[in-house]
């Protein structure tokens, strides 16, 4: 048998016992393995991303409506102990004030006081006010942050896809152009 005839027996054998495109199944099971472990990094980011826009979406809608925002806001307003201790400490010194200079019971003196109690309950409310809308503009600012970090965990994850379907199909072309080229091979006995 000459040396071509080896060769072809050679070829026809490699092509039915080997597996050229093993390489290829190797590296399609390590774009695999490879993406599961950056998805599952950038899961948490999509999952916290995906429930923080519910929460924004629904945050936004309770401000539709501003009167109706903040009379729901007011509704749950209680003025402080500490606005209440002002109140009788001023009452007190207007009362000894009054009582100084003969004024007890008069006109002036009862509207002076209702003048201190209003001014007192009303930097209250303002302050209290103030407050919730603080933590409400952060519950916002909190939630569109992690929307947004949600949004580029799914960029990436988007990106990473394409970049593994892409890896992956030019594995599986290659695993098939080898295949093709082994069956070929066996058969002109290359």
């Amino acid at each position: 048998m000459d040396a071509r005839g080896l060769s072809g027996l050679g070829g026809i054998l490699g092509g039915l016992f080997g597996d050229s495109g093993s390489p290829y199944n190797d590296a399609m099971k390590q774009y695999q393995y490879w993406g599961n472990k950056a998805q599952s990094a950038q899961n948490p980011f999509l999952n916290a991303g995906n429930q923080a826009t519910g929460n924004l979406q629904n945050w936004l809608g309770t401000m539709q409506n501003p009167s109706q925002f903040i009379n729901n806001l007011m509704g749950h307003y209680q003025e402080s102990p500490f606005a209440k201790y002002e109140q009788q400490q001023a009452m007190r010194a207007g009362t000894n004030a009054a009582s100084a200079s003969g004024l007890t019971g008069s006109s002036p003196f009862a509207q002076q006081l209702q003048q201190n109690a209003s001014n007192i309950s009303s930097q209250d409310m303002q302050n209290w006010l103030s407050q919730v809308l603080g933590i409400n503009t952060q519950y916002g600012a909190g939630n569109k942050f992690l929307s947004g970090q949600g949004a580029n965990a799914a960029n990436a994850m988007t990106n990473m896809y394409g970049r593994m379907g892409n890896n992956m199909g030019q594995a599986d072309y290659g695993k098939s152009a080898t295949q093709h080229h082994d069956i070929l091979s066996m058969v002109r006995g290359d």
